[in-house]
């Protein structure tokens, strides 16, 4: 299993030799990298990791032309990647770093903003203060947990 994933790793960088690193980085080449290292090893027991093999392989066969010259296997290139990187989300548990920090850190913010309002409300003297405080602590409260949840991701090696 694990040879058919370092052949088409080794195509790769075969083809975007003398491509620029801002490219790479830019076309997320390394996600693509460990994406399709982490379909070897669920293919297995997974149809779509199965599946998604062959796609795979007539995508790298035309990597160089998606990297360096816009058009449809530039398209393909980008919904592969998305496509892949969404099913090892929701699939396999592989998040991006920060994923949870960022979104516990919007929902905080909104329940930060409703406990505000409401204590806007309880103590009309302090209008903006109690608002402003309700903010604070939902911002707060939910970067925090949003950080100690990524934490747990980044300690079981599960970052995207």
């Amino acid at each position: 299993m694990e040879k058919w994933s370092s052949e088409i790793i080794s195509k790769i960088d075969s083809s975007l030799a003398g491509t620029k690193e801002r490219d790479l980085r830019f076309f997320r080449v390394d996600e693509f990298k460990r994406n399709i290292q982490r379909v070897d090893e669920f293919s297995a027991h997974c149809p779509f990791c199965q599946k998604q093999k062959q796609e795979i392989a007539e995508c790298v066969e035309k990597i160089e032309e998606a990297i360096n010259f816009p058009g449809q296997p530039r398209r393909n290139y980008d919904r592969l990647i998305s496509r892949l990187s969404n099913h090892m989300q929701k699939e396999h548990g592989f998040f991006t770093p920060y994923y949870f920090s960022y979104l516990f850190s919007f929902f905080g913010m909104v329940a930060g903003i409703v406990l505000g309002y409401i204590l806007q409300k309880i103590v009309p003297a302090y209008n903006w203060e109690m608002l402003i405080i309700g903010f604070s602590i939902g911002l707060i409260t939910g970067y925090f947990w949003g950080t100690a949840k990524d934490n747990k991701i980044r300690s079981e090696k599960r970052l995207m």
